[in-house]
């Protein structure tokens, strides 16, 4: 297929090494911008792969998974309690209360109903997340 002028074509590298059952190791630079030209507006994915004789299915598996995206990884804040903090005795007011509450924590559901004792909640939360 000849180049029809829509997308560039690739100068650096393409493989990186060739294994002995053939397959191709393809160098990541390449494999970027191989899914940066993918994602342009109106390119046909498996012209462009044809193109750059890489199977249309391994490049859009290279477009799923996303981390040869530009740009900076997104952080989510974190904030770190302590082992004492956490050991506390709750105020007595706190530590009696009446209602509903309902706790899904690896797989399992703990609902409890009417009074809770913090001590003994605390006692289950810690045997469910062992």
């Amino acid at each position: 297929m000849q180049n029809n002028g829509h997308t560039p074509e690739w100068s650096g590298p393409m493989v990186e090494r060739v294994m002995r059952n053939g397959k191709r190791l393809y160098t990541s630079a390449f494999k970027a911008w191989l899914v940066e030209q993918a994602n342009k507006p109106g390119v046909s994915v498996a012209a462009l792969a044809l193109r750059h004789g890489v199977n249309a299915n391994q490049l859009r598996h290279w477009m799923k998974l996303g981390h040869w995206q530009s740009g900076a990884p997104v952080l989510l804040p974190v904030t770190i309690v302590s082992e004492a903090a956490t050991t506390q005795a709750p105020p007595e007011s706190v530590s009696r209360a009446t209602g509903t509450l309902e706790i899904e924590i690896s797989g399992a559901i703990l609902r409890v109903q009417g009074q809770v004792d913090s001590a003994q909640l605390r006692l289950v939360l810690g045997m469910l997340r062992a």
